[in-house]
């Protein structure tokens, strides 16, 4: 099983390794699940431990662009793992849940070591474990289901604003079974359940479409923890180059080793800010102005160049990231994306 993509952070946005301190009407990282589930949540509520009614099928929950009422760049919501309440990274780059380490011992999860094999966003080794039982609960959607989880530890300036745990939408798209599409609303910083026959009508009118060519699904079947991730083809600079679609990373970048990577070297320029992969500090370079081809979509980002070489488990050159996503609503049916961002 293998972590792939996802948790590029800049800290820079956040304060640095510090955690910010949270504001009265912001539930900190300790507080209690009955105060925890009433932050940034939009429609059910569920009862005083997060879980939703089961008649209440289609869950719809507010995601957050802040910690301790400072701006973050990745999108977060609120939850719980075995009954301790963190923040939750909403990682469309990560192929399955993922929980923090730190988290994990926190909670007294029972972690064992199955021989899981894990590779982070630059395509480096991290160690990993894993839960049987994993009781995560997301606040304003409910308990999910108990199955096998990686665990894997992250950075400490990461773990010291909070952040204890990695959803993937897809995953949850898997876990809801046939007939039910996760819809991911970057824009509207909405993520809500809906049936797959009216998915498709959800992207109406929101732009233009982001998968207009064929996207390549890596899939891992070999192990308990199912992992799914979508690989999407784009241009930069001219260049074809196929990106892990990543909302855990917060800007787009290339893998140093690839031929765009090399490509562009001689237009990239230093990057002095705290940026972290779950093995840790990278020191990156930036290419300013980019211009950026996906899909229909057209847009001008600074592209990063990271240290590393494409995971064999999941070939690409590189990430699409928040910076692009941000604008777009994504729709995870099972083995299946769909897609669309405004201007």
């Amino acid at each position: 099983m293998r972590y792939l993509g996802g948790l590029l952070v800049v800290l820079v946005g956040c304060g640095g390794a510090s955690a910010p301190a949270a504001p009265t009407n912001e539930p900190a990282a300790n507080a209690p699940a009955s105060q925890a589930r009433n932050a940034g949540q939009v429609g059910d509520a569920g009862d005083e431990n997060g879980k939703r009614d089961p008649a209440q099928s289609h869950p719809r929950i507010k995601i957050r662009y802040e910690i301790g009422g400072r701006a973050f760049p990745l999108p977060l919501v609120r939850g719980a793992i075995g009954g301790e309440p963190t923040w939750m990274l909403i990682d469309t780059g990560a192929n399955s849940h993922v929980i923090a380490g730190w988290l994990a011992r926190k909670a007294k999860l029972d972690t064992k070591n199955f021989g899981d094999q894990g590779t982070d966003h630059a395509g480096h080794a991290i160690v990993t474990s894993r839960v049987d039982r994993s009781q995560i609960t997301v606040d304003g959607w409910g308990a999910l289901p108990d199955a096998p989880t990686l665990v894997t530890e992250i950075p400490e300036a990461v773990a010291r604003i909070g952040i204890g745990a990695f959803l993937s939408p897809q995953q949850l798209a898997l876990q809801a079974g046939g007939g039910t599409a996760v819809v991911l609303d970057l824009a509207r910083a909405e993520m809500y359940a809906t049936d797959s026959a009216q998915a498709p009508a959800e992207l109406e009118g929101k732009g233009a479409d982001l998968f207009t060519a064929a996207t390549r699904t890596c899939e891992d079947r070999a192990s308990p923890i199912r992992g799914l991730a979508f690989v999407v083809p784009a241009k930069i600079e001219g260049a074809d180059v196929s990106l892990l679609l990543d909302t855990g990373a917060h800007r787009s970048d290339l893998l140093a080793g690839t031929p765009a990577a090399r490509r562009l070297m001689p237009r990239s320029v230093p990057n002095r800010e705290q940026v972290y992969a779950a093995s840790g500090k990278l020191s990156t370079r930036t290419v300013r102005g980019a211009k950026v081809h996906v899909g229909a979509h057209t847009s001008v980002a600074d592209v990063d160049i990271i240290p590393g070489e494409s995971d064999p488990s999941c070939p690409r050159d590189g990430v699409l990231a928040m910076d692009i996503l941000k604008s777009c609503i994504v729709i995870f049916d099972r083995g299946t994306v769909l897609g669309r961002c405004s201007p």
